[in-house]
């Protein structure tokens, strides 16, 4: 893969979340007309957060780092609560509170309501480029966020009454941020869309292509399991019912989960479009163990079996941060040892 320029085989990345240091607590941004941050204490502690977090994968050696999503409430359960609410707190359109989510797992959330025209009203994710660049210096910088076509299915509508125009006006939207971002200079946009819960719609994919039309940036979709809980109902592989389905995405980038759930979704990827790459998941969030890299490679070198490894990034199953950060920190550094055994092995 192409990465600054340079031809690197397996780079390593995560997928996005990771454990906030214990001394940063409670909510970091404003919402709609308010300031980007609520008072300049949050603002240096969020800095000095997202600085650690980047540390942390610099110092595992990856190639592309991730700002952790450190914005997140995540010494709490409820920061899936905020997964629904960081968009619809920013954008025109919304209510701030709705009824119950309908989703099983999430049910015991209230989602954001929407009870107007969804509008992109000013850049969100902004003052976390600026934290991570300042962090990251020179090396490449993905920004990962729930994607519109979830966030259609969680929030309350009151205003369009029909899910693909709900979703087409959400991923709109999302496009006036992703070309905010690509003018501030991100690298890569990583969006989580958990096609395994929705199904086949072809509209799905107008949704996510629509979202990303027009970006000039590196464009990954993460197809979520979920996680702590995972997906519910969804307990064996859907290869069969993604591929080759999602294929027609307008991303550069499909990444999949295959430590937890094994490698069962491989063998659908062997006809994965060649201007696409894979990302593959070697590292199990949901379980403390920490992972050898062997067993990391050889999930690596079987995934290569289906996909040339000039096109394989190697990446975490999903995010880190229900994980202490002493358990996060040894996973990533796991992870980077596994793909350079795997280098080794794929280049005899």
């Amino acid at each position: 893969m192409r990465i600054k320029g340079e031809d690197v085989l397996l780079p390593t990345t995560m997928v996005g979340s990771y454990p906030r240091p214990n001394w940063l607590r409670g909510k970091v941004f404003g919402e709609f007309d308010e300031p980007d941050y609520i008072d300049y204490g949050t603002k240096e502690a969020y800095e000095d957060a997202v600085r650690l977090c980047v540390d942390d994968q610099i110092r595992a050696g990856f190639d592309v780092v991730c700002d952790g999503q450190q914005y997140f409430e995540s010494e709490t359960t409820h920061e899936y609560g905020q997964v629904f609410h960081f968009w619809g707190h920013r954008l025109a359109g919304f209510k701030r509170w709705g009824e119950p989510i309908a989703i099983e797992l999430y049910k015991k959330f209230h989602a954001p309501m929407v009870v107007g025209d969804i509008e992109w009203v000013r850049p969100i994710f902004a003052p976390i480029l600026e934290a991570t660049r300042a962090a990251a210096g020179d090396r490449p910088v993905k920004l990962a966020m729930q994607g519109p076509l979830f966030l259609a299915f969680a929030v309350t509508d009151r205003y369009y009454g029909d899910p693909k125009s709900l979703a087409m006006a959400i991923a709109r939207a999302f496009n006036k941020e992703f070309k905010d971002l690509t003018a501030r200079g991100v690298d890569w946009i990583q969006i989580h869309e958990p096609l395994t819960y929705y199904g086949e719609e072809g509209w799905y994919l107008d949704v996510i292509n629509t979202a990303f039309d027009g970006v000039d940036a590196y464009k990954v979709w993460h197809i979520c399991y979920g996680n702590q809980g995972g997906n519910p109902g969804v307990q064996e592989p859907r290869g069969q019912d993604m591929f080759p389905f999602a294929f027609q995405a307008n991303v550069d980038q499909i990444h999949i989960e295959t430590m937890r759930r094994g490698p069962g979704d491989l063998p659908h990827l062997a006809k994965l479009p060649e201007h696409m790459d894979l990302g593959v998941g070697v590292i199990d969030v949901k379980s403390l163990v920490i992972e050898r890299p062997e067993e990391i490679a050889d999930r690596i070198v079987e995934a290569a079996r289906y996909v040339p490894a000039e096109r394989i990034c190697v990446s975490t199953d999903c995010g880190l941060l229900n994980l202490k950060r002493e358990h996060a920190q040894k996973k990533i550094q796991a992870l980077v040892e596994g793909a350079a055994l795997a280098r080794e092995r794929l280049s005899r």
